[in-house]
Protein backbone atom coordinates (compact mmCIF):
# COMPACT_ATOMS: atom_id res chain seq x y z
CA UNK A 1 0.00 0.00 0.00
CA UNK A 2 2.79 2.56 0.87
CA UNK A 3 4.03 1.85 -2.77
CA UNK A 4 0.92 2.68 -4.53
CA UNK A 5 0.77 5.92 -2.24
CA UNK A 6 3.79 7.02 -4.08
CA UNK A 7 2.73 6.05 -7.52
CA UNK A 8 4.97 2.76 -7.96
CA UNK A 9 3.57 -0.07 -10.66
CA UNK A 10 2.87 -2.78 -8.48
CA UNK A 11 2.64 -6.53 -10.15
CA UNK A 12 1.03 -9.34 -8.42
CA UNK A 13 1.52 -12.83 -9.73
CA UNK A 14 0.12 -16.32 -8.56
CA UNK A 15 2.48 -19.36 -9.17
CA UNK A 16 0.21 -19.99 -11.98
CA UNK A 17 0.84 -16.74 -13.81
CA UNK A 18 1.61 -17.11 -17.42
CA UNK A 19 5.04 -16.79 -18.58
CA UNK A 20 5.78 -15.79 -14.66
CA UNK A 21 9.49 -14.97 -15.29
CA UNK A 22 8.94 -12.97 -17.80
CA UNK A 23 7.17 -10.83 -15.09
CA UNK A 24 9.57 -11.39 -12.33
CA UNK A 25 12.76 -10.20 -14.54
CA UNK A 26 11.56 -6.56 -14.58
CA UNK A 27 11.28 -6.20 -10.72
CA UNK A 28 12.91 -4.01 -9.48
CA UNK A 29 11.83 -4.88 -5.87
CA UNK A 30 10.55 -8.98 -5.71
CA UNK A 31 8.76 -10.19 -2.73
CA UNK A 32 7.99 -14.08 -2.99
CA UNK A 33 5.18 -15.37 -1.07
CA UNK A 34 3.59 -18.43 -2.84
CA UNK A 35 4.30 -21.04 -0.93
CA UNK A 36 6.63 -22.85 -3.07
CA UNK A 37 9.95 -24.21 -1.84
CA UNK A 38 12.39 -22.16 -4.17
CA UNK A 39 10.28 -21.99 -6.66
CA UNK A 40 12.38 -18.04 -8.06
CA UNK A 41 15.64 -19.35 -9.49
CA UNK A 42 18.10 -16.88 -10.51
CA UNK A 43 17.22 -17.04 -13.97
CA UNK A 44 13.99 -15.15 -13.17
CA UNK A 45 15.39 -12.63 -11.44
CA UNK A 46 16.75 -9.42 -12.75
CA UNK A 47 20.58 -8.71 -11.62
CA UNK A 48 20.71 -6.28 -9.19
CA UNK A 49 17.09 -6.30 -7.52
CA UNK A 50 16.15 -6.85 -3.89
CA UNK A 51 14.14 -9.66 -3.29
CA UNK A 52 12.55 -10.83 -0.27
CA UNK A 53 11.55 -14.09 1.08
CA UNK A 54 8.81 -14.13 2.33
CA UNK A 55 8.05 -17.95 2.02
CA UNK A 56 8.90 -20.81 4.81
CA UNK A 57 8.77 -24.65 3.30
CA UNK A 58 10.39 -27.85 5.56
CA UNK A 59 11.74 -30.18 2.79
CA UNK A 60 11.20 -33.67 2.95
CA UNK A 61 14.75 -34.13 4.61
CA UNK A 62 13.72 -31.52 7.45
CA UNK A 63 15.66 -28.44 5.86
CA UNK A 64 13.61 -25.01 6.19
CA UNK A 65 13.90 -23.36 2.57
CA UNK A 66 12.15 -20.37 1.58
CA UNK A 67 10.13 -19.37 -2.23
CA UNK A 68 13.28 -18.04 -3.38
CA UNK A 69 16.37 -20.63 -4.53
CA UNK A 70 19.14 -18.71 -2.11
CA UNK A 71 22.07 -20.29 -3.32
CA UNK A 72 20.78 -18.80 -7.23
CA UNK A 73 19.40 -15.51 -6.76
CA UNK A 74 22.05 -14.76 -4.17
CA UNK A 75 24.54 -14.34 -6.87
CA UNK A 76 22.47 -11.96 -8.83
CA UNK A 77 20.70 -9.47 -6.31
CA UNK A 78 21.45 -6.72 -4.32
CA UNK A 79 20.27 -7.48 -1.23
CA UNK A 80 17.84 -10.79 -0.34
CA UNK A 81 16.57 -11.88 2.72
CA UNK A 82 17.60 -15.54 3.80
CA UNK A 83 15.13 -18.15 5.25
CA UNK A 84 14.95 -18.91 8.28
CA UNK A 85 15.79 -15.54 9.93
CA UNK A 86 14.69 -12.96 7.19
CA UNK A 87 11.61 -11.54 7.16
CA UNK A 88 10.44 -13.78 10.45
CA UNK A 89 11.50 -11.56 13.35
CA UNK A 90 10.36 -8.65 11.82
CA UNK A 91 6.64 -10.47 12.00
CA UNK A 92 7.13 -11.45 14.99
CA UNK A 93 7.75 -7.96 16.32
CA UNK A 94 5.26 -6.18 14.21
CA UNK A 95 2.82 -9.00 15.57
CA UNK A 96 3.81 -8.39 19.27
CA UNK A 97 3.08 -4.55 18.56
CA UNK A 98 -0.06 -5.19 16.69
CA UNK A 99 -1.16 -7.16 20.38
CA UNK A 100 -0.11 -4.54 22.70
CA UNK A 101 -1.89 -1.91 20.88
CA UNK A 102 -5.07 -3.91 20.34
CA UNK A 103 -5.05 -4.75 24.44
CA UNK A 104 -4.38 -0.59 24.94
CA UNK A 105 -7.69 -0.07 23.62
Amino acid sequence: MMLLKRHATITICHTRTKNLSEVTKRAEILIAAAGSPEMIKGNMVRQDAVVIDVGINRLGNGKLVGDVAFSEVSKKASYITPVPGGVGPMTIAMLLMNTLNAARI
